[in-house]
């Protein structure tokens, strides 16, 4: 088996579908460490062959999601928009999730029906694998 950057499992099979966990929770305030994982995950990622291949469930419990870190995410998904098949957050609030999609919008990331929010994990990665 071998793990992604954030050290998840890479491939992450779940009810017969693959996943792609980012494991961007538990960094409380430590952006640069939250910042250093995104970034070499992103190159893991960017390395991967295929296009629009990856079902990637972003965890972002216990991490603060001020504007900075918000804006660091949105750029980290635009970079590698194009390996993105579905993609999912878990583990942030109403604000939170209003912040993101607004940073998105801005971006001009509109991506329909690929992108929704969850607070329960088992029924993110249900979401992705189309279940």
């Amino acid at each position: 088996m071998n793990k992604s950057p954030s050290g998840s499992l890479c491939p992450y099979f779940y009810m017969g579908g693959e996943l792609h966990p980012l494991k961007y929770g538990s960094y409380y305030d430590n952006k640069d460490m939250l910042f250093a994982v995104m970034k070499a995950e992103e190159e893991f990622i960017l390395k991967s062959p295929g296009q629009n291949n990856r079902r990637i469930w972003i965890d972002l419990y216990e991490t603060t999601l001020d504007n900075e870190v918000i804006e660091n995410l949105v750029l980290h998904i635009k970079t590698i928009h194009n390996k993105i098949n579905k993609l999912c957050f878990v583990g942030c609030s109403f604000i939170e999730k209003y912040k993101i999609k607004k940073r998105m919008k801005a971006n001009n990331m509109d991506l329909p029906g690929q992108v929704k929010f969850f607070f329960d994990p088992e029924e993110a990665k249900k979401w992705l694998i189309g279940k």
